[in-house]
């Protein structure tokens, strides 16, 4: 199963002026630390100006002149773990931080092996964007490029020698990148997509477009319906639909709908009801990570039947998705009221972490004696 994550993708070309965050100004002085790394209020003046992507590549150009990729995504962690709103915003942070990696790296190869998942794995998707784009990344919108170009840039972009996590990675970025390459042109980048030589391969770029799509960082030109809570998937060809209902209560939210309603959209969303309501928990683990554990338990419970596992999966995954460890899932499986909901989650939460991130039973284990108490369920599962 992929991974589904949330997205949020910039002109402050420079912090030697002066920003406006929270009717404070942010100076010289405060944009960076003592170790030359940017300051928690310089990251956060850029993500909240309306051409955050050019700031943000700017403030990290600068600190990757003296520091690693990593040491800099170590610095994201401190300050996310701290910060509930940098926790929940950061992954457009990261993704500026992978877009400089590549520049100063120049192939996939050696970005992917300098990122790591920080904030839903985003260094790794903004290697990809990078690599599409260029060294002209800021005016590349107008540019319309064949489809003959697009598919073969999908063709090279990833290397099929790379183990399942990392290929999900470059072929989900790959996605987001398409679509903006492509001047969001929905069902052309689709098909772009289905240059790559397999059905997983194809759906892992889907959903990287998909996501794109609902919530890139210029909303007029997304391919998205003012009143149907359903369009575009329920107007695309049968074999990307499913991918994009796994994006679509992003979209539905963002309508007004509360998450009651959504369920209640993605019951009249016939053989694709799964996946929606999966989408729906994806949407809810940003609360988990907030620290909101039983009322996001309770919103799963509420969906009932088989959309209660369903949403219970989509938070899991999504939240291991942020970590690759179980600190925040199993916390989340542990605030379920019921025996068996606890056992089901502890269940997708093993499962995952066993099958796409080649965690050993010892492995889980120790993540539930030390994220949960008690444990024994947990571990239990963990050694079958």
């Amino acid at each position: 199963m992929k991974k589904f994550r949330s997205l949020l993708v910039g002109m402050f070309t420079s912090l030697l002026g002066a920003a406006v965050l929270y009717g404070q100004e942010v100076n010289q002085s405060s944009a960076t630390t003592e170790g030359g790394l940017p300051s928690l209020a310089a990251i956060k003046a850029c993500n909240s100006l309306p051409n955050s992507a050019e700031c943000l590549d700017n403030l990290f150009r600068d600190a990757l002149k003296k520091h690693t990729t990593l040491e800099t995504l170590q610095l994201i962690q401190r300050y996310e773990k701290d910060d509930p709103e940098l926790r929940r915003d950061c992954h457009p942070v990261v993704h500026a931080i992978g877009r400089e990696t590549y520049r100063v790296k120049g192939t996939i190869h050696e970005s992917f092996s300098a990122c790591d998942q920080t904030c839903h794995s985003g260094c790794y998707h903004a290697s990809v964007e990078r690599f599409l784009r260029g060294e002209d990344i800021y005016a590349q919108t107008d540019k319309h490029p064949s489809a003959a170009e697009l598919k073969q840039k999908a063709a090279l972009a990833c290397d099929p020698k790379l183990a399942d996590r990392y290929r999900f990675q470059c072929l989900h970025g790959l996605g987001h990148a398409l679509l903006f390459f492509n001047r969001y042109q929905l069902v052309s980048t689709l098909e772009a997509c289905d240059a790559l030589p397999n059905g997983w391969s194809q759906s892992s770029c889907y959903g990287g477009v998909f996501m794109e799509n609902v919530a890139n960082a210029t909303p007029e030109l997304r391919d998205l319906s003012p009143t149907d809570y359903h369009y575009p998937c329920n107007k695309l060809a049968a074999k990307y639909r499913s991918d994009c209902y796994v994006m679509q209560t992003s979209r539905m939210s963002e309508m007004g709908l509360t998450t009651e309603k959504i369920f209640q959209e993605c019951d009249k969303s016939g053989e694709y009801r799964f996946q929606c309501a999966l989408s729906a928990g994806r949407d809810l683990s940003n609360y988990v990570r907030l620290g909101q554990l039983q009322p996001t338990a309770q919103k799963c419970q509420a969906a009932g039947g088989d959309s209660k596992r369903a949403c219970m999966r989509g938070v899991v995954y999504a939240l291991i998705d942020n970590t690759w460890d179980g600190r925040y899932a199993m916390p989340f499986c542990a605030a379920f009221g019921e025996e068996r909901d606890q056992s089901d989650c502890y269940s997708e939460t093993i499962a995952y972490l066993k099958g796409t991130f080649g965690k050993t039973s010892a492995d889980l284990a120790k993540d539930c004696q030390q994220h949960i108490n008690p444990s024994n369920r947990c571990a239990e599962l963990a050694a079958r």
